[in-house]
């Protein structure tokens, strides 16, 4: 009979340990959804040739965010710091960060019951 509450509370803080790892996954997909969204409404402002480019692939961002900036005007850097670069860097911080996350070894196991899969 003793060891049940030892059971019990083991078993409460390994589920609240994958209900925190979870969320703070979903969490980091979700900033940078965001921040791409906000990447893409800069880019839309700044230069209209790239308004029809897809942003949902992570891999062409860096193109995206490549192209738009050898297109953009002298007059525009302010701006297009403020709208594209620092989202595109947050962006890229966040997918490290997950996908760094992700490698580590308690919180793999999480990642794999949960779904998440490296980006």
């Amino acid at each position: 009979m003793g060891f049940i509450p030892v059971i019990l509370t083991m078993s409460a803080a390994i589920l609240l340990f994958i209900l925190a790892v979870h969320n703070s996954l979903k969490s980091k997909k979700s900033q940078m959804e965001e921040l791409r969204f906000s990447m893409e409404e800069g880019i839309k402002a700044l230069t209209k040739d790239l308004s029809g480019m897809n942003m949902k692939d992570t891999d062409e961002l860096s193109e995206i965010f490549h192209t738009a900036k050898s297109a953009l005007e002298e007059s525009h850097q302010e701006a297009f710091h403020l709208k594209v670069r620092k989202p595109y860097q947050q962006i890229k911080l966040l997918k490290s960060q997950y996908n760094q996350l992700i490698a580590r070894k308690p919180y793999s196991f999480v990642a794999k019951i949960m779904g998440h899969q490296p980006i």
